[in-house]
């Protein structure tokens, strides 16, 4: 059974622990609001009486002076009140964000193969930010505007009792027929924040790729693919607005028919002489004054289901943590050796990636692996850093099982090298560094050097403060990999995995990265997947993988002399096959 809006809203008031002053201050505020709008009507009624019935000009004025009081302190609770409550929502929305960052970033890298960015920022910023009523409290000022609906009820029976009959079924009728409503918007408003998702992630994907798709005579093929999209968030759109708009509309309705029912009883009532003019004046402000907590309750409807929405979908983010639980051990001290016994994996149920693979590497030894894409090579290295642990089979480093060992301890002793290397909009220290401030200067000079890059670091304008990154200083692709080799380098592995790290080089940035390479991998155990077999000349055994299978393993030496080898196919052709 679905539970309730206000039950999933519930989940949210955790985000508001530690906020009692503010929500203190609100319950008093809210409320004294109220009191200060019903003040009004009667003052007016009071100050029209006075004046008819020839009272001194001190009354009028007394009257005038506390109406005017009421107004001016109708308007500083409301501005105290948007202020505190802007307040709260702000530093609640923010836990939420940071929350979700966090949970983010403990996924593994399935989830983001599912998640594109454009749909995680939307999420994280849009679905947030449409919480934000909820976290102002938006609950205890649906029930304030309850409070002014009873209250405007009892000031008209107050009146005339026959005034407050009027009214009541009127009311009754409007909170029971948009208790009816609730939900039935939601459905759409799910299926327009999906296309709003889906929308964000294309653009991120289209611009991200914008030089290849405009090189490549993809541009009007995008364009349409965009309008279809827009064409579908339109389409969505419209539809939640037309079951939204039934809210406001009849509430309008009703309002305008109150102020009519109010019209005719009050001349009624004041023909028969038993309603003076004031309280007509009066009775009519409330009639007016009735409409505003009605619309406003009926926004704070319609905000209670976008954010019930942007809970459903928060959840859903939110889920189960795939990740297994990280171990306790640490590696020993010194180099390491790394094995793999009959380790099978996949990534999908049904569709084996590695299976039974097996190989073992004495400390500061080196492998080499090769093969078509898709056999497995990369699985092997994420495997040995972590990120994923074998269906069957055990992966070991040090003799001890990786899923054992803790995972800050495991990436202290292990470095990972790819060819995809990511420059963050900040400066070389924190780029180097991954923000770690806590590292002197002199090791990221040292790094630096290690990995090549002394001429370049020197010629930077601010050192180590200076920005790089898009919309900053720009590297090229040489220059970005050295950097992934001098992050390598400052963290001083026992463990070095590189996974085609040249792959996106052209063979003379390649050959200028070598020497770099080689102090990386020296007196290193190492495990190196390469598309092209010539640059494995150095590594000390190799391993053949095709459809997850070994299919050869043995000393670089004798595989790249023996002619019936694979290793020396794929040498004499120049590359794996793809």
């Amino acid at each position: 059974m679905e539970e309730s809006p206000l039950r999933q809203l519930s989940t949210l008031t955790r985000y508001l622990r530690g906020e009692r002053l503010p929500v203190t201050l609100l319950a008093v505020l809210v409320p004294l609001g109220v009191g200060l709008q019903l003040v009004a009507p009667e003052m007016l009624r009071r100050f029209i009486d006075s004046a008819l019935s020839g009272r001194s000009s001190d009354v009028l004025l007394t009257v005038a002076a506390w109406y005017l009081v009421a107004a001016l302190g109708q308007m500083a609770v409301t501005m105290c009140g948007d202020v505190v409550a802007a307040r709260l929502a702000w530093r609640s929305t923010n836990r939420l964000r940071t929350e979700l960052v966090a949970h983010c970033l403990r996924r593994p890298a399935r989830f983001y193969q599912e998640h594109p960015p454009g749909e995680l920022v939307d999420r994280m910023d849009g679905d947030v930010t449409r919480l934000t009523a909820v976290m102002s409290a938006l609950v205890l000022e649906v029930l304030a505007q309850i409070l002014l609906v009873i209250g405007i009820l009892t000031a008209l029976f107050r009146l005339d009792w026959r005034l407050a009959l009027v009214f009541a079924p009127f009311v009754a009728g409007t909170l029971v027929l948009l208790r009816s409503l609730v939900g039935r918007a939601v459905p759409f408003v799910t299926a327009r924040h999906v296309s709003g998702a889906d929308l964000l992630g294309f653009l991120e994907e289209r611009l991200a790729g914008a030089e290849d798709l405009r090189t490549n005579g993809a541009s009007a093929y995008t364009l349409r693919a965009l309008e279809n999209r827009l064409a579908t968030l339109y389409e969505r759109a419209r539809k939640a607005a037309q079951v939204s708009v039934l809210w406001p509309v009849t509430v309008q309705g009703l309002s305008t028919l109150s102020v009519v029912l109010a019209l005719v009883a009050s001349v009624w009532l004041r023909a028969a002489g038993q309603l003076s003019t004031g309280t007509v004046f009066a009775v009519l402000s409330y009639a007016m004054l009735l409409r505003r907590p009605l619309l406003t309750v009926t926004t704070r409807f319609q905000d209670l289901e976008e954010a019930v929405v942007s809970v459903r979908r928060l959840k859903d983010l939110t889920g189960p943590e795939e990740a297994p639980r990280a171990g306790t051990r640490r590696l020993p001290d010194g180099p390491l050796d790394a094995r793999f016994d009959e380790v099978s994996f996949q990534y999908e149920p049904g569709e084996s990636v590695l299976r039974k693979v097996s190989f073992q590497l004495s400390p500061g030894e080196r492998l080499g692996i090769v093969g078509r894409t898709g056999s497995g090579k990369s699985t092997v290295v994420r495997l040995l850093f972590g990120l994923h642990h074998p269906a069957r089979g055990s992966v070991t480093l040090g003799g001890r099982e990786i899923r054992t060992v803790d995972t800050r301890a495991l990436r202290s002793r292990v470095a990972l090298v790819t060819q995809e290397v990511y420059v963050f909009h900040a400066p070389l220290r924190d780029n180097l560094a991954f923000f770690d401030r806590s590292i002197e200067d002199r090791r990221l000079y040292a790094a630096l050097d290690e990995a090549g890059l002394s001429d370049w670091h020197r010629a930077l304008p601010d050192g180590l403060d200076t920005v790089l990154g898009a919309g900053a200083r720009g590297m090229s692709a040489g220059e970005e990999q050295l950097l992934a080799l001098a992050r390598a380098f400052l963290r001083d592995p026992a463990v070095v995995l590189m996974d085609e790290p040249t792959a996106r080089l052209d063979p003379h940035t390649e050959r200028l990265l070598e020497p770099a390479m080689e102090r990386l991998l020296e007196g290193r155990t190492a495990v190196v997947v390469q598309h092209r077999p010539h640059a494995l000349r150095r590594v000390d055994q190799i391993l053949v993988l095709d459809e997850g299978t070994v299919v050869e393993r043995g000393e670089q030496a004798a595989l790249a002399a023996d002619p019936m080898s694979r290793f020396h196919g794929l040498l004499r052709t120049g590359g794996a096959a793809k």
